[in-house]
């Protein structure tokens, strides 16, 4: 009897293919990108939700920030940088191509493999980190953020902080949620003040 191959099993093979050829590439398995993504808004919303409860404005969130530290995150997920702050200063003058009257900035950056409760789990640690607090809590308008996921499932997080006066830019703040936990690893965070 002869096997017929119907149309469905021959986008399923092909979806298999391209999965397995990105994570090859040490790519962020494509099943995680919704998972990073919802990360980074999840984070991005309790930092604002730590801000408004300390009365202070709330960040408004920016693609083009977000695009940067995502892709900080993934040269470190990918072993392309060391885990840190190398290269903050290029980030910063990407950044500021894009956004006019751009006159201070910050970074926060962490990993961990630690798979429950990680948006509230990293916001904690920076919570619990003078340096990270100060960038948390630093005088900024807008920010991004960036998760990237390694294949052995270690996650990385990098969040940008600039401050740009408000009539030179337009942005969106992100949707609140709320906090609690810690594990994982930190790294000290990268201020640079305005020009």
């Amino acid at each position: 009897m002869k096997r017929r191959f119907f149309p469905i099993q021959l986008l399923l093979s092909i979806a298999f293919l391209a999965i397995v050829s990105s994570n090859r590439a040490g790519a962020q398995p494509a099943s995680g990108s919704d998972y990073c993504s919802g990360l980074e808004r999840e984070v991005f919303s309790l930092v604002n939700q730590y801000r408004k409860t300390s009365d202070l404005p709330l960040l408004q969130w920016d693609d083009g920030i977000a695009h940067v530290a995502r892709l900080h995150s993934r040269d470190m997920a990918t072993g392309e940088v060391d885990f840190g702050h190398d290269g903050f200063s290029e980030r910063v003058a990407t950044i500021k191509t894009a956004m006019t009257g751009l006159c201070g900035a910050g970074e926060n950056v962490l990993s961990t493999d630690q798979p429950g409760e990680v948006a509230r789990m990293a916001v904690a640690l920076w919570l619990r980190s003078p340096h990270h607090l100060e960038n948390i809590r630093g005088d900024y308008n807008y920010s991004g953020l960036g998760v990237w996921q390694d294949k052995a499932g270690m996650i990385f997080f990098t969040q940008i902080f600039v401050k740009v006066p408000p009539q030179t830019h337009q942005a969106q703040a992100a949707p609140s949620v709320q906090l609690v936990a810690p594990f994982g690893l930190l790294a000290v965070p990268k201020a640079r003040p305005g020009p």
